[in-house]
């Protein structure tokens, strides 16, 4: 089943998951800018059900590089987890 952009529902998801790390990414490195290194999406096999929460975290950063991930949940079921990488650049 496709959204109203032509996107896939877990394509949806999964572009919705990885902007709320990146805005956590942004937040957390201001004024610094981050620049996409790496992604990694987990798909759980859960069922998507109501309006999935996204939560982003930072395994850890250094002076130039930013480790960082999160998830989507529906309820208690977590659906689908990422981890990023990002390059810190100096403003």
């Amino acid at each position: 089943m496709r959204t109203e952009t032509g996107l896939r529902a877990d394509e949806a998801l999964a572009l919705d998951l990885m902007a709320a790390i990146r805005a956590d990414a942004e937040a957390r490195c201001a004024p610094d800018r981050v620049e996409l290194v790496s992604v990694t999406i987990d798909v759980t096999g859960a069922d998507v059900h109501g309006q999935p929460e996204f939560t982003a975290r930072i395994d850890r950063k250094t002076r130039t590089v930013l480790f960082t991930g999160g998830a989507a949940r529906c309820g208690d079921d977590i659906v689908m987890n990422a981890t990023a990488v990002y390059r810190i650049v100096s403003a």
